[in-house]
């Protein structure tokens, strides 16, 4: 009978963890909109609670406004972007504490994850102030919770500044913290008194959540995948390991989003007090902490299945099917473009449908597969080139990356047409984008070959090459310009020509990444077994042709092109035009070096 009434137990409690969420969300289907406040450094559970925020978005349950930093270091606002963009909102507003600490805290971690691609830096991050002004002007009134689970630096701020804004918008503030005599949150950095400001004047509910030291969770992460920069935050704290850390933060989250549930009790009842002999009374309806009525096992499993949910697609929107067609072998730039492409098949940008060689050294097609399978995606088709081009080129690395795992070699690789027509046939119409980083000679058999098949199931050719330079090296090499004339003037779907990058440089970051990447095997061996800036021609091609002209490009609609046999083609909008470049070349040199570096998924 005791084994049975365990069993019932034990079922009743997963009933209430697992189910109630779910029934709450049903009766009430408006997510909760929340501004996350963290001093994400020195610890790692602020890392832990802002990707439960992204799960419990992943599932309808909350809607994240803005992530405000209140800390000082460099790498706040870079990190924080980076596990946005990991989870697909890239987009969300970040703001950082504008002035300075005296002793400013190191971070085990920060660094590490700011290496994972994201598009802010610390010098262009708006103000926590500015960022709280936005996202609560736009909310309808009453409507936000803010949780805090770091210094309350920012809160006063807002509060001295806004503090009619404040009563209106805000709903409650749930700080994370110790209820009395607090050691850390309300205290570090000389801000006792700030702390004493914000309770003690804050004019709508406020809810201490001071409970988790007990409660470790994070180890899970170990099988998360490695672009996940969640894991990587957490490698990182534990010295290149895996280990539970205590829960402060998830809990405050938890609460945050769900409210009192079935797995906390609100105390309205009691004191609080601050280290300088501040007291402040529990009231109903204003100031509050929170007990936690479940075991600390139920709370890890709650909180480590929310951590290792991956991130969700966003709705409406589809990888975009791309043929990567490269002339990898005298230059290195298309070995980034496609470790850019890899990077952003992991984000489920790209689709990688097949990847094309349009030279005709006899290492290109073990090379390409061997970089595929570095990335677990040894099954992407390869195809070649069987012609004969003018004056072949040597290379100084592909011999070298073919020496890497691959299960390919030019004698068993299929023909480029072969694989075009294989690959488009199963596709949607007008579904593929072609990037095209060399030669056109494989372009321009299919077109002689299949203009149907082009015309059927082609979206866009990316063509990387200028319009006022008489199409420089790609359009020309290997006395191939009537080859390039003729794809130019007969492809029956729009062509974009991109020409940026040569004063972009990127590539000894690689430096840093494991001796079995091919990759870095690549651009070592291009500058002699040294690592040296590169020139980012195919990876703007590779930018755009996946990403499109999002915040990164204009597109160029007017005028002529030529090529340098005399051909000259009209740019015309939806029919030939090119890109051109809205950033500087630091700014698009960072978001290469980002994703080149991105390592493969597990």
């Amino acid at each position: 009978m005791k084994s049975n009434k365990l069993l019932v137990s034990t079922l009743t409690l997963y009933l209430i963890i697992i189910l109630v969420p779910t029934l709450m969300i049903a009766q009430d289907k408006q997510p909760k909109k929340v501004i996350y406040d963290t001093d994400m450094c020195l610890d790692v559970d602020d890392v832990g609670a802002l990707a439960l925020l992204h799960a419990l978005e992943n599932k309808g349950e909350s809607e994240l406004l803005a992530v405000i930093f209140n800390e000082v270091h460099p790498s706040g606002a870079p990190a924080i972007d980076a596990i946005n963009t990991w989870y697909g909102r890239g987009d969300i507003p970040v703001g950082i504490y504008k002035d300075s600490f005296s002793k400013p805290d190191k971070s085990p971690y920060l660094d590490a994850v700011a290496k994972f691609p994201h598009d802010i830096e610390a010098g262009d991050t708006p103000s926590a102030l500015d960022v709280y002004r936005k996202a609560l002007s736009d909310q309808p009134d009453g409507s936000v919770t803010i949780i805090s689970v770091g210094f309350l630096n920012n809160l006063d701020d807002l509060l001295i500044a806004e503090p009619k804004l404040v009563a209106k918008k805000v709903k409650e503030l749930v700080v994370m913290a110790g209820l009395n005599n607090d050691g850390f949150n309300l205290t570090r950095h000389n801000l006792v008194e700030v702390s004493q400001s914000v309770i003690e004047n804050w004019p709508t509910p406020l809810v201490i959540s001071h409970n988790g030291g007990s409660i470790h969770t994070g180890a899970i992460l170990k099988d998360a995948p490695k672009a996940n920069p969640v894991r990587e935050g957490f490698y990182k704290f534990f010295d290149n390991s895996f280990k539970g850390r205590s829960s402060w933060d998830e809990l405050a989250v938890l609460y945050g989003v769900r409210g009192v549930w079935t797995v906390f009790e609100e105390i309205t009842e009691g004191t609080g007090s601050l280290p300088n002999g501040f007291v402040w009374k529990m009231k109903p309806g204003y100031r509050s902490h929170l007990e936690h009525k479940i075991s600390d096992a139920a709370f890890v499993e709650i909180i480590d299945d929310l951590m290792m949910m991956p991130p969700a697609k966003v709705k409406g929107t589809v990888a975009k099917k791309v043929i990567y067609d490269t002339d990898m072998c005298a230059d290195v730039d298309d070995v980034g473009a496609l470790a850019m492409l890899h990077a952003m098949a992991n984000n489920n940008e790209v689709d990688i449908l097949a990847v094309c060689f349009n030279e005709v050294h006899p290492y290109g097609a073990p090379a390409i597969d061997a970089i595929n399978t570095w990335y677990g995606r040894g099954d992407i088709p390869v195809g070649i080139f069987k012609g004969v081009l003018e004056n072949p080129h040597d290379s100084r690395y592909l011999e070298s990356v073919a020496q890497f795992p691959h299960d390919l070699d030019s004698a068993t690789a299929q023909s480029t047409l072969e694989v075009y027509q294989e690959v488009l046939r199963d596709q949607p119409d007008g579904s593929v984008t072609i990037i095209s980083v060399g030669f056109v000679n494989n372009l321009a058999e299919l077109l002689r070959t299949d203009p149907e098949l082009v015309k059927a199931k082609v979206k866009e050719l990316v063509l990387m090459a200028g319009t006022t330079d008489g199409g420089g090296f790609n359009m020309n090499q290997h006395n191939l310009s009537s080859v390039s004339e003729y794809v130019i003037r007969e492809w029956p779907t729009p062509i974009v020509f991109t020409d940026p990058g040569g004063t972009i440089y990127t590539g000894p970051g690689l430096k840093d990444t494991p001796v079995d990447n091919p990759v870095r095997e690549a651009y070592y061996k291009y500058f002699h077994n040294d690592f040296k800036n590169r020139p980012s021609w195919d990876q703007i091609t590779v930018l755009y042709g996946v990403r499109g002209l999002a915040d990164y490009f204009s597109m160029g609609t007017t005028g002529t092109g030529h090529l340098q046999n005399g051909f000259v083609y009209q740019i015309k909008s939806g029919h030939r035009t090119f890109v051109k470049p809205l950033l500087t070349d630091e700014a698009y040199a960072k978001i290469i070096q980002d994703l080149m570096l991105v390592p493969p998924l597990e």
